[in-house]
């Protein structure tokens, strides 16, 4: 382990891999910053690029490009409430109500150092837990993976924030729209209305685009001012000192920073989960471990903490499976596993003990790539959270067009973009209605992985439901539900209890 570290150190202290390295970050945050491109697609474009490059020089690149993504994305998130992409849908709950309250550059502040957080404990949790990971990932199967994306459908009942029916009834209604496709399970079209372009479900980035972008132009145009004129009061804002308060905020809660980070590399840990999912429940986790989750949804620091840190923490996580046994932790390291074979490297339990210096690289620059982009994203905060201030009227066009061409890029297809207009009108009713979007969301991204487990769970068992508690892990997942059903209702029942004492 000492040699390779050496051998990636030395290898990073070259100025062709520095160079790779600033090239994969600006390339990874500026597909990250318009809406509907991200990780995915900056991947594959610098995929064809590097080749004929030196392998370590290349991973560099690749490195600079899967961190930056997440910054890159808070900043629309934060300043127009337009997630850059799908993992940032969090960091418009509370990201944009700061910059309502002409708060812009701390949130992007807040974003940025929480993202290096993120980051440096990200990969430090990866290298303490190579050593154990083949047991760790080897003991989630079908039954673990069910009970997992039940345990976040059922923090829906957390998200709704007193309104448990809407919340639910959203749950519901984000879980019915993911069921729309093709099923390989059972050899049928559902709800497709005779469409092609269904067939392989609702696509998620012209859907999460159109929910909270698009939805949000509708209000932009109605209702005239600024982003942070209803709410600032005055345009007059030291945005220096936003962003110095910005840092504090993080570096005061180093617990909570932490814990968001242990649950994003956690998430990343299992394949095929992703950024959404490891930042929504890192989001869950803040809200039910503060002291007040009331203010989320309305502005909250901790709320904002939680879901930046988990963003680039579960890059660390997902690289132990794409590494160690070909599976991708991630979406977007699906596209390092071609980059691997194109460089003659074969994922695996080899990779490991023949090249670890390759993993030390990805690890290495994962978090110099964030030292480089949060210094760059603290230095432009107070100038990029200006944009808060421009007139909504203005604004809103050139993000529309911004939203169109991300959308349409992503597929070539241009009934993405039709998809993410009428995704737009359906999140500006729930908006009316006072549904809250985010579990719209929860249910659309966990529902698939839900049915998916349950149903090959259950050809596993032999359509014996026993086996979704023969296993100590499920049995956790499944304590952990419970808990989170029952407890509210004692907690309810406490204080009405202490109110009729008081009176």
């Amino acid at each position: 382990m000492l040699e390779s570290m050496a051998l990636a150190a030395s290898k990073l202290s070259e100025p062709m891999s520095i160079l790779m390295l600033l090239l994969g970050t600006l390339l990874g945050a500026s597909f990250g910053a318009l809406p509907g491109l991200g990780a995915i697609l900056s991947m594959a474009v610098a995929l064809p690029f590097s080749y004929g490059m030196d392998s370590m020089h290349a991973m560099f690149m690749f490195a600079g490009v899967m961190s930056a993504g997440a910054f890159g994305g808070s900043v629309p998130a934060i300043l127009l409430n337009t997630p850059g992409t799908a993992q940032n849908a969090a960091t418009c709950l509370d990201g944009y109500p700061m910059a309502k309250k002409g708060e812009g550059g701390r949130a992007i502040a807040i974003s940025a150092t929480a993202c290096f957080v993120g980051s440096l404990c990200g990969v430090i949790l990866t290298l303490l837990l190579i050593p154990v990971i083949k047991p760790l990932l080897y003991s989630f199967g079908a039954p673990e993976y069910f009970w997992l994306a039940a345990f976040g459908l059922v923090t829906i009942t957390v998200a709704s924030r007193g309104n448990m029916v809407k919340g639910l009834v959203g749950g519901g209604i984000g879980v019915l729209i993911s069921t729309v496709g093709y099923t390989e399970m059972f050899g049928v079209l559902r709800y497709t209305m005779g469409s092609e372009y269904f067939w392989d479900g609702v696509p998620l980035v012209p859907f999460m685009v159109g929910i909270f972008a698009v939805s949000e132009l509708f209000i932009y145009s109605a209702r005239g001012g600024s982003t942070a004129g209803l709410e600032a009061g005055a345009q007059d804002i030291d945005w220096f000192k936003q962003s110095l308060q910005g840092v504090m905020d993080v570096v005061t809660r180093p617990v909570q920073a932490i814990r968001s980070a242990m649950v994003g590399a956690g998430i990343g840990l299992i394949p095929g989960l992703g950024g959404p999912v490891a930042s929504f429940v890192s989001y869950m986790v803040a809200m039910k471990r503060s002291k007040h989750p009331e203010q989320f949804g309305q502005g909250s620091v901790e709320g904002l903490i939680g879901s930046e840190t988990a963003n680039d923490a579960k890059d660390g996580g997902a690289l132990l499976p794409t590494v160690a046994f070909g599976i991708p932790g991630s979406p977007d390291q699906a596209i390092l596993l071609g980059a691997f074979i194109l460089h003659g490297l074969t994922p695996g339990p080899l990779l490991l003990r023949d090249r670890m210096d390759i993993v030390l690289a990805l690890l290495f620059g994962i978090v110099l790539s964030q030292v480089v982009l949060s210094g760059i994203g603290l230095l432009s905060a107070p100038i990029m959270a200006r944009f808060s201030v421009l007139p909504s009227r203005a604004i809103a066009p050139f993000v529309l067009v911004l939203v169109f061409v991300g959308t349409y890029m992503v597929g070539n297809n241009i009934f993405d973009v039709a998809l993410a207009l009428l995704a737009g009108v359906f999140g500006y009713m729930m908006r009316r209605y006072r549904f809250p979007l985010i579990t719209v969301v929860m249910g659309f991204i966990l529902g698939p992985l839900a049915e998916e487990a349950f149903l090959q769970s259950l050809q596993m068992s032999d359509w014996n439901y026993t086996i979704f508690f023969s296993r100590p892990i499920g049995n956790v997942l499944f304590v952990l539900i419970l808990l989170i059903l029952i407890l509210p209702f004692f907690s309810r029942r406490r204080e009405n209890n202490d109110s009729g004492v008081n009176a």
